[in-house]
């Protein structure tokens, strides 16, 4: 039988989830536990906003994932211009080596910043676009497939005026 403070947790749990605001702006994309160099990840911002956003992106992955950090190329693209690139360096691991980020048992989910109080261009045809470029330390050349990376996600939360 449950205990009225088992109760009590759910309920509170409950209501600070169901008071939380989602993302604007949320997609996954998702691989078979491994992403393909390949494959660029590519999300299309149809709807817009005039307030600043900040942009997340997503990671899920296993234990199968052989680096404790992660680099993406992160791209906003307008059509075929360019608008905003970076080399972005995440912490997958602590330094003991157990994942970082939210989940139970083997995947694990990191919610991981990329750029904050960000205003976003009025533009058609707006898109992020996503790899990785991460490779064996001494090798030139990247890796054909990521072991361990089960999706690949991408958010814009709005930022409210109390902000």
């Amino acid at each position: 039988m449950l205990s009225k403070y088992s109760i009590f947790t759910v309920l509170i749990l409950g209501l600070i989830v169901a008071c939380s605001e989602p993302p604007f702006f949320m997609d996954y994309r998702n691989f078979k536990g491994e992403w393909p160099a390949s494959e660029k990840v590519v999300f299309a911002l149809n709807d817009s906003t005039d307030r600043p956003v900040n942009m997340m992106i997503y990671i899920r992955n296993n234990q199968h994932y052989p680096f404790s950090n992660l680099y993406l190329i992160a791209q906003l693209k307008t059509g075929d211009s360019l608008l905003l690139c970076d080399t972005l360096e995440y912490a997958m691991a602590n330094v003991q080596g157990q994942w970082l980020g939210k989940g139970f048992l083997e995947v694990k989910e990191s919610k991981l910043w990329w750029k904050e109080n960000y205003k976003l261009p009025r533009a058609k045809n707006l898109s992020v676009e996503l790899e990785y470029a991460s490779r064996f330390n001494g090798r030139e050349q990247g890796m054909d497939l990521l072991e361990g990376v089960l999706g690949v996600g991408f958010g814009l939360e709005e930022i409210s005026e109390d902000e």
